[in-house]
């Protein structure tokens, strides 16, 4: 019996001591902490702005052409130049045209003379109705070819349709062209758009007359102001891209079709907005989402909301501030109250 007894005391001890050897192991932990790594809480930078490299476009281009078949006289301007609305550009060779006027308006005098003389006639009942009729139907056709004839006179000249820059000159003196074939190209840069090519995930942070900054290397760094003018609503196939234009004004002529640039589009979004990387973030085993957050040297659970998913992480709705101090590594053997020192 005294053995038993003996036997049950040692059994007592070691336990005991046992015990005091976890408590004396948590209790240094506690007090010399363990180490992790944290991300300090900030303004989520993406949000604000996004950049984009887009292509510069003339703000309309016209392709300039005779109506009508014949051979290039002459070109009065060259590429680059200025040109007003109504300045010739371009002449055909008219003799053939001019002849062929020439003689619709010879004819057409003289059925307006026999016309007039044959009135006289028909009033005093004198003329023969169906004579009377075949004067008129005369004459109206002699109008209609003088029209014709004159239109086509007319058609020989290349007008500028609108005030502008000439592009390109594709047609040189001497030269056939065709019905419709483009001689010269027009162009409106007083204002220039921007295109760019949006993603289908960005495409909903932009809208019409969002503000943005335009910077063209080619002119050197003056930068550029300019607001979303047209949203394109159809995906490329392919890129799965949206085409976005931007009007940037252009009164120095500056900016050329076809320079490269770089956008920078602040977005319509919340520029205090915060976001955290994904590691951060926890769910206890109620489902509540929560992070480590450092206060004194000691860890904190804090609770928080989540927004949407973004490029850095996830958005912080409630629960968080720039500056707070978060555990980003190391977590595993973190608890409530648990001093940690910072990596």
């Amino acid at each position: 019996m005294k053995q038993l007894n003996w036997f049950f005391a040692i059994g007592a001890l070691i336990l005991a001591g046992c015990s005091t050897g976890n408590s004396n192991s948590e209790k240094v932990v506690r007090e010399k902490g363990i180490s992790v790594l944290t991300y300090t809480v900030e303004h989520d930078k993406t949000l604000a702005q996004r950049e984009y490299i887009g292509i510069i476009e003339e703000e309309l281009s016209a392709s300039v052409s005779f109506p009508l078949m014949g051979n290039v006289d002459k070109i009065y301007v060259v590429e680059g130049q200025r040109v007003k609305k109504g300045d010739l550009l371009a002449e055909l060779n008219a003799y053939s045209l001019t002849s062929a006027h020439t003689a619709a308006l010879a004819t057409l005098n003289q059925a307006e003379d026999a016309m007039e003389r044959l009135q006289s006639l028909y009033n005093k009942k004198s003329l023969p109705e169906i004579q009377y009729i075949e004067m008129q139907t005369n004459l109206e056709k002699a109008r209609s070819a003088e029209a014709i004839a004159k239109k086509s006179l007319e058609d020989s000249r290349l007008i500028a349709p609108f005030s502008g820059i000439v592009g390109h000159r594709m047609a040189e003196a001497g030269e056939n062209v065709l019905p419709n074939q483009t001689v010269l190209t027009l162009l409106i840069i007083d204002k220039v758009n921007v295109k760019i090519a949006v993603p289908e995930k960005e495409i909903n942070t932009i809208y019409i007359e969002q503000p943005t900054s335009i910077n063209v290397s080619a002119v050197g760094s003056n930068s550029f102001s300019g607001i979303v003018s047209k949203k394109g609503i159809m995906a490329d196939p392919i890129s799965h891209t949206y085409p976005v234009r931007i009007a940037v004004s252009n009164p120095d002529n500056v900016l050329l079709p076809g320079m490269i640039c770089n956008v920078s589009i602040k977005n319509n979004a919340d520029e205090n907005s915060i976001v955290v990387p994904n590691k951060c973030i926890l769910k206890d085993g109620n489902g509540n989402t929560y992070v480590w957050k450092i206060i004194d040297g000691h860890t904190h659970k804090q609770p928080i909301q989540t927004g949407q998913q973004k490029d850095g992480g996830v958005e912080i709705t409630t629960g968080l501030s720039v500056g707070d101090e978060i555990v980003s590594d190391g977590y595993q053997k973190v608890s409530n109250g648990l001093k940690v020192n910072v990596l």
